[in-house]
Protein backbone atom coordinates (compact mmCIF):
# COMPACT_ATOMS: atom_id res chain seq x y z
CA UNK A 1 0.00 0.00 0.00
CA UNK A 2 3.01 2.13 0.49
CA UNK A 3 4.14 2.30 -2.88
CA UNK A 4 0.84 2.26 -4.29
CA UNK A 5 1.46 5.96 -5.62
CA UNK A 6 4.37 5.15 -7.50
CA UNK A 7 2.31 2.57 -9.55
CA UNK A 8 -0.38 5.21 -10.06
CA UNK A 9 1.57 7.36 -11.28
CA UNK A 10 3.39 5.27 -13.18
CA UNK A 11 0.36 4.16 -14.72
CA UNK A 12 -0.79 7.88 -16.00
CA UNK A 13 2.16 8.35 -17.33
CA UNK A 14 2.33 5.31 -19.34
CA UNK A 15 -0.99 6.05 -20.69
CA UNK A 16 0.03 8.95 -21.85
CA UNK A 17 3.16 7.94 -23.22
CA UNK A 18 1.09 5.28 -25.59
CA UNK A 19 -1.36 7.48 -26.84
CA UNK A 20 0.96 9.84 -27.87
CA UNK A 21 2.98 7.27 -29.33
CA UNK A 22 0.35 5.05 -30.44
CA UNK A 23 0.45 5.90 -33.95
CA UNK A 24 4.38 7.05 -34.18
CA UNK A 25 6.50 4.14 -35.59
CA UNK A 26 9.75 5.81 -36.60
CA UNK A 27 10.60 9.15 -34.86
CA UNK A 28 8.61 11.93 -35.53
CA UNK A 29 9.52 14.29 -38.09
CA UNK A 30 7.46 16.89 -35.84
CA UNK A 31 9.90 19.88 -34.53
CA UNK A 32 10.21 19.42 -31.14
CA UNK A 33 9.22 22.44 -28.25
CA UNK A 34 12.30 24.61 -29.23
CA UNK A 35 12.56 27.45 -27.50
CA UNK A 36 16.04 29.94 -25.94
CA UNK A 37 16.55 30.43 -22.76
CA UNK A 38 17.48 33.87 -22.26
CA UNK A 39 19.30 33.46 -19.10
CA UNK A 40 20.42 30.16 -18.82
CA UNK A 41 19.28 29.26 -15.71
CA UNK A 42 17.34 26.13 -14.39
CA UNK A 43 15.93 25.39 -11.37
CA UNK A 44 14.35 21.82 -10.11
CA UNK A 45 12.84 20.10 -7.20
CA UNK A 46 12.46 16.50 -6.46
CA UNK A 47 10.03 14.05 -4.31
CA UNK A 48 11.51 11.26 -2.80
CA UNK A 49 9.26 8.74 -1.34
CA UNK A 50 12.04 6.05 -0.67
CA UNK A 51 12.81 3.29 2.08
CA UNK A 52 16.17 3.37 3.24
CA UNK A 53 17.92 -0.42 4.74
CA UNK A 54 21.85 -0.32 6.37
CA UNK A 55 23.24 -3.82 6.56
CA UNK A 56 24.60 -4.91 9.97
CA UNK A 57 22.63 -3.01 12.28
CA UNK A 58 22.37 -5.12 15.73
CA UNK A 59 20.28 -7.82 15.49
CA UNK A 60 17.30 -8.94 17.92
CA UNK A 61 17.68 -13.29 18.09
CA UNK A 62 14.27 -14.19 18.82
CA UNK A 63 13.78 -18.12 19.64
CA UNK A 64 11.20 -20.05 17.64
CA UNK A 65 8.53 -20.14 19.07
CA UNK A 66 7.48 -23.69 17.63
CA UNK A 67 9.96 -24.84 19.83
CA UNK A 68 8.24 -26.74 22.56
CA UNK A 69 11.25 -27.70 24.68
CA UNK A 70 11.86 -24.40 25.88
CA UNK A 71 16.02 -24.62 25.78
CA UNK A 72 18.26 -22.83 23.56
CA UNK A 73 19.20 -25.42 21.32
CA UNK A 74 15.87 -25.14 19.54
CA UNK A 75 16.11 -23.16 15.88
CA UNK A 76 16.57 -19.03 16.23
CA UNK A 77 14.78 -16.85 14.00
CA UNK A 78 17.06 -13.97 13.28
CA UNK A 79 15.16 -10.08 13.47
CA UNK A 80 16.90 -7.43 11.87
CA UNK A 81 15.53 -3.85 12.41
CA UNK A 82 12.43 -2.76 10.35
CA UNK A 83 12.30 -0.24 7.74
CA UNK A 84 9.85 2.02 5.90
CA UNK A 85 9.58 4.19 3.61
CA UNK A 86 10.02 8.29 4.09
CA UNK A 87 9.77 11.84 2.42
CA UNK A 88 12.52 13.70 1.09
CA UNK A 89 13.62 16.14 -1.41
CA UNK A 90 16.50 17.15 -3.51
CA UNK A 91 16.70 20.86 -5.10
CA UNK A 92 19.56 21.60 -7.97
CA UNK A 93 20.00 24.62 -9.76
CA UNK A 94 21.53 24.55 -13.20
CA UNK A 95 23.32 26.70 -15.90
CA UNK A 96 23.63 26.43 -19.70
CA UNK A 97 26.90 28.25 -21.26
CA UNK A 98 25.86 29.67 -24.40
CA UNK A 99 28.62 28.05 -26.27
CA UNK A 100 28.85 24.50 -26.98
CA UNK A 101 25.86 23.96 -24.67
CA UNK A 102 28.47 23.20 -21.72
CA UNK A 103 26.34 22.81 -18.71
CA UNK A 104 26.90 23.18 -14.87
CA UNK A 105 24.28 21.70 -12.28
CA UNK A 106 24.41 21.65 -8.12
CA UNK A 107 22.28 19.29 -6.19
CA UNK A 108 21.51 18.48 -3.07
CA UNK A 109 19.51 15.76 -2.04
CA UNK A 110 18.08 15.50 2.10
CA UNK A 111 16.44 12.03 3.22
CA UNK A 112 16.20 11.89 6.76
CA UNK A 113 14.20 8.49 7.88
CA UNK A 114 13.28 7.42 11.46
CA UNK A 115 12.02 3.67 11.94
CA UNK A 116 11.19 2.06 15.40
CA UNK A 117 10.91 -1.62 16.06
CA UNK A 118 9.33 -2.98 18.60
CA UNK A 119 9.87 -6.82 19.56
CA UNK A 120 7.88 -8.98 22.67
CA UNK A 121 9.01 -12.04 23.50
CA UNK A 122 6.39 -14.98 22.84
CA UNK A 123 5.06 -17.03 25.66
CA UNK A 124 7.28 -18.53 27.63
CA UNK A 125 10.50 -17.63 25.17
CA UNK A 126 12.93 -14.37 25.59
CA UNK A 127 14.07 -12.15 22.68
CA UNK A 128 18.00 -12.66 22.26
CA UNK A 129 19.65 -9.22 22.91
CA UNK A 130 22.84 -9.34 20.83
CA UNK A 131 24.55 -6.31 21.64
CA UNK A 132 24.45 -6.90 25.88
CA UNK A 133 26.73 -10.11 25.13
CA UNK A 134 29.37 -7.32 25.36
CA UNK A 135 28.75 -7.02 29.21
CA UNK A 136 27.85 -10.64 30.00
CA UNK A 137 30.57 -12.31 29.47
CA UNK A 138 29.22 -16.23 28.29
CA UNK A 139 25.91 -15.98 29.94
CA UNK A 140 22.93 -15.73 27.34
CA UNK A 141 20.85 -11.90 28.02
CA UNK A 142 17.28 -13.01 27.37
CA UNK A 143 14.90 -10.00 27.40
CA UNK A 144 11.16 -9.65 27.83
CA UNK A 145 11.10 -6.77 25.31
CA UNK A 146 13.20 -4.85 23.03
CA UNK A 147 12.76 -1.50 21.57
CA UNK A 148 15.16 -0.08 18.35
CA UNK A 149 15.36 3.10 16.96
CA UNK A 150 17.51 3.98 13.76
CA UNK A 151 18.00 7.26 12.63
CA UNK A 152 19.76 8.03 9.15
CA UNK A 153 20.48 11.92 8.46
CA UNK A 154 21.65 11.67 4.37
CA UNK A 155 22.68 15.05 3.21
CA UNK A 156 24.83 14.84 0.17
CA UNK A 157 25.86 17.56 -2.57
CA UNK A 158 26.28 16.48 -6.33
CA UNK A 159 28.25 19.13 -8.50
CA UNK A 160 28.92 17.99 -12.31
CA UNK A 161 29.77 19.58 -15.37
CA UNK A 162 28.26 17.92 -18.68
CA UNK A 163 27.39 18.07 -22.43
CA UNK A 164 24.13 17.33 -24.00
CA UNK A 165 24.35 15.12 -27.65
CA UNK A 166 21.66 14.24 -30.62
CA UNK A 167 22.27 11.19 -31.01
CA UNK A 168 19.42 10.68 -33.26
CA UNK A 169 16.32 13.46 -33.56
CA UNK A 170 14.73 11.24 -31.10
CA UNK A 171 17.40 10.18 -28.71
CA UNK A 172 19.97 12.36 -26.65
CA UNK A 173 23.17 11.83 -24.21
CA UNK A 174 24.34 13.90 -21.65
CA UNK A 175 27.53 12.80 -19.89
CA UNK A 176 28.74 14.35 -16.92
CA UNK A 177 31.80 14.49 -14.14
CA UNK A 178 31.96 16.09 -11.28
CA UNK A 179 32.43 16.10 -7.10
CA UNK A 180 30.01 14.05 -4.57
CA UNK A 181 30.44 15.21 -1.13
CA UNK A 182 28.23 15.73 1.84
CA UNK A 183 27.85 13.28 4.91
CA UNK A 184 25.78 10.24 6.27
CA UNK A 185 24.92 9.72 9.80
CA UNK A 186 23.32 6.94 11.09
CA UNK A 187 22.37 6.50 14.86
CA UNK A 188 20.62 3.00 16.43
CA UNK A 189 19.41 3.26 19.70
CA UNK A 190 18.25 0.32 21.88
CA UNK A 191 16.23 -0.46 25.10
CA UNK A 192 15.55 -3.96 26.57
CA UNK A 193 14.04 -4.36 29.30
CA UNK A 194 13.42 -7.15 31.64
CA UNK A 195 16.62 -8.58 31.37
CA UNK A 196 17.34 -12.11 32.68
CA UNK A 197 20.65 -13.27 34.01
CA UNK A 198 22.50 -16.26 35.37
CA UNK A 199 19.62 -18.63 35.23
CA UNK A 200 20.32 -21.55 37.49
CA UNK A 201 22.66 -19.84 39.32
CA UNK A 202 22.39 -18.80 42.78
CA UNK A 203 21.02 -15.76 42.30
CA UNK A 204 19.99 -15.00 39.21
CA UNK A 205 19.13 -11.48 37.69
CA UNK A 206 15.63 -11.14 36.73
CA UNK A 207 14.89 -7.85 35.80
CA UNK A 208 17.82 -5.68 34.72
CA UNK A 209 17.47 -3.28 32.25
CA UNK A 210 19.49 -2.56 29.07
CA UNK A 211 20.50 0.52 26.58
CA UNK A 212 22.97 0.89 23.39
CA UNK A 213 23.91 4.12 22.04
CA UNK A 214 25.43 3.47 18.62
CA UNK A 215 26.73 5.87 16.43
CA UNK A 216 28.17 5.76 13.01
CA UNK A 217 28.76 9.28 11.13
CA UNK A 218 30.69 9.69 7.60
CA UNK A 219 32.07 12.95 5.91
CA UNK A 220 33.58 12.40 2.57
CA UNK A 221 34.06 13.82 -1.15
CA UNK A 222 34.97 11.99 -4.54
CA UNK A 223 34.89 12.15 -8.13
CA UNK A 224 31.67 11.41 -9.98
CA UNK A 225 30.96 10.13 -13.38
CA UNK A 226 27.79 8.92 -15.03
CA UNK A 227 25.44 9.92 -18.04
CA UNK A 228 21.80 11.15 -18.31
CA UNK A 229 20.11 9.49 -20.94
CA UNK A 230 16.78 10.63 -23.08
CA UNK A 231 14.03 8.54 -25.81
CA UNK A 232 11.63 10.94 -27.14
CA UNK A 233 7.99 9.39 -27.49
CA UNK A 234 6.52 12.28 -29.86
CA UNK A 235 7.20 16.39 -29.02
CA UNK A 236 6.46 16.32 -25.29
CA UNK A 237 6.48 12.73 -23.88
CA UNK A 238 9.69 10.91 -22.72
CA UNK A 239 12.03 8.05 -21.13
CA UNK A 240 14.63 8.99 -19.53
CA UNK A 241 17.36 7.45 -17.53
CA UNK A 242 20.43 7.99 -15.64
CA UNK A 243 23.39 6.03 -14.31
CA UNK A 244 26.16 7.65 -11.99
CA UNK A 245 29.39 6.54 -9.88
CA UNK A 246 31.47 7.63 -7.19
CA UNK A 247 33.87 6.92 -5.33
CA UNK A 248 33.81 8.96 -1.76
CA UNK A 249 37.26 9.06 0.30
CA UNK A 250 36.43 10.19 4.01
CA UNK A 251 36.26 9.71 7.47
CA UNK A 252 34.47 7.31 9.85
CA UNK A 253 33.74 8.52 13.39
CA UNK A 254 32.25 5.25 15.49
CA UNK A 255 30.79 5.60 18.76
CA UNK A 256 29.19 2.55 20.79
CA UNK A 257 27.85 2.81 24.67
CA UNK A 258 26.43 0.14 26.13
CA UNK A 259 24.86 -0.34 29.77
CA UNK A 260 22.98 -2.27 31.71
CA UNK A 261 22.01 -2.12 35.29
CA UNK A 262 22.77 -5.25 36.49
CA UNK A 263 25.57 -8.01 35.79
CA UNK A 264 26.79 -10.66 37.73
CA UNK A 265 30.71 -11.58 38.43
CA UNK A 266 32.47 -13.72 36.15
CA UNK A 267 34.37 -15.96 38.33
CA UNK A 268 31.25 -16.22 41.89
CA UNK A 269 28.36 -15.75 39.19
CA UNK A 270 27.00 -12.88 42.21
CA UNK A 271 25.51 -9.55 41.00
CA UNK A 272 27.75 -6.83 40.92
CA UNK A 273 25.65 -3.70 39.85
CA UNK A 274 25.20 -1.75 36.74
CA UNK A 275 28.10 -1.48 34.17
CA UNK A 276 28.90 0.51 30.95
CA UNK A 277 31.16 -0.04 27.90
CA UNK A 278 32.16 2.78 25.91
CA UNK A 279 33.99 2.03 22.52
CA UNK A 280 35.08 4.75 20.06
CA UNK A 281 37.42 4.84 17.26
CA UNK A 282 37.94 6.73 13.71
CA UNK A 283 39.40 5.96 10.23
CA UNK A 284 39.53 6.80 6.95
CA UNK A 285 38.18 4.57 3.88
CA UNK A 286 36.56 4.99 0.26
CA UNK A 287 33.43 4.41 -0.10
CA UNK A 288 32.19 3.34 -3.58
CA UNK A 289 28.49 4.18 -4.48
CA UNK A 290 26.55 3.95 -7.69
CA UNK A 291 22.41 5.59 -8.84
CA UNK A 292 20.61 4.62 -11.08
CA UNK A 293 17.24 5.93 -12.29
CA UNK A 294 14.96 5.28 -15.05
CA UNK A 295 11.21 6.72 -15.57
CA UNK A 296 9.47 8.71 -17.79
CA UNK A 297 8.75 12.52 -18.24
CA UNK A 298 6.60 15.58 -19.85
CA UNK A 299 7.81 18.66 -21.41
CA UNK A 300 6.91 21.46 -23.00
CA UNK A 301 7.57 25.09 -23.67
CA UNK A 302 5.91 28.48 -23.07
CA UNK A 303 6.38 31.98 -24.71
CA UNK A 304 9.24 30.67 -26.95
CA UNK A 305 11.35 31.72 -23.98
CA UNK A 306 10.53 29.18 -20.31
CA UNK A 307 10.39 25.36 -20.46
CA UNK A 308 8.83 23.05 -18.16
CA UNK A 309 9.95 19.54 -17.59
CA UNK A 310 7.65 16.90 -15.00
CA UNK A 311 8.79 13.51 -14.60
CA UNK A 312 8.05 10.46 -12.51
CA UNK A 313 10.73 7.59 -11.62
CA UNK A 314 12.28 4.74 -9.82
CA UNK A 315 15.58 5.59 -8.04
CA UNK A 316 18.27 3.07 -5.90
CA UNK A 317 21.29 4.32 -4.76
CA UNK A 318 23.87 1.97 -3.19
CA UNK A 319 26.35 2.90 -0.38
CA UNK A 320 28.89 -0.08 0.15
CA UNK A 321 31.06 0.12 3.89
CA UNK A 322 28.61 2.47 5.15
CA UNK A 323 28.13 0.84 8.01
CA UNK A 324 31.20 -0.13 10.93
CA UNK A 325 31.17 -2.36 13.04
CA UNK A 326 32.22 -1.90 16.85
CA UNK A 327 32.91 -4.87 19.44
CA UNK A 328 34.61 -6.31 21.89
CA UNK A 329 34.28 -9.31 22.15
CA UNK A 330 36.53 -11.99 19.28
CA UNK A 331 34.17 -15.04 19.75
CA UNK A 332 31.34 -12.92 18.22
CA UNK A 333 33.04 -12.37 15.13
CA UNK A 334 30.65 -14.72 13.40
CA UNK A 335 27.44 -12.25 14.40
CA UNK A 336 29.23 -8.80 12.59
CA UNK A 337 30.28 -8.76 9.70
CA UNK A 338 33.47 -5.51 9.01
CA UNK A 339 30.87 -3.53 7.39
CA UNK A 340 27.56 -3.10 6.03
CA UNK A 341 26.31 -1.60 2.75
CA UNK A 342 23.19 1.46 3.02
CA UNK A 343 20.56 0.83 -0.15
CA UNK A 344 17.68 3.94 -0.54
CA UNK A 345 15.24 2.92 -3.30
CA UNK A 346 12.03 4.39 -4.26
CA UNK A 347 9.84 7.27 -5.82
CA UNK A 348 11.10 9.97 -7.29
CA UNK A 349 9.04 13.22 -8.88
CA UNK A 350 10.58 15.54 -10.91
CA UNK A 351 9.49 18.98 -11.38
CA UNK A 352 11.93 21.62 -13.32
CA UNK A 353 11.71 24.80 -14.94
CA UNK A 354 14.26 26.53 -17.69
CA UNK A 355 14.02 30.45 -17.70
Amino acid sequence: MKILGFFVAATFLTTGIALQAQEILVCPEVECCAYESPTGLSVSVDYLYWKAQEEQLYPVFLEDPSNDSGSDQGFLVVTNQKFEYTSGFRAAVGYTFPCEAYDVKLAWTRFHPRTTGNYEAPVNKGLIAIPFFDLTSSDVPHAASLVSHWHLNYDMLDLDLGRQYAISPCFTLRPHIGLKGGWIDQTQKMQANDIILGQGQPQPIAFAQGTVDRRNNFNGIGPSIGVDMRFALGSQFGLFGTVTGALLYGKFDLTTVVFISDTLDNNTNLPIGPKTLPMKTSGCFVSPTVQILLGGDWATCFCEKYGIRLGVAYEVQYWWNQLKTLNSLPQLFFLNCPTGNLMMHGLTVQASFEF
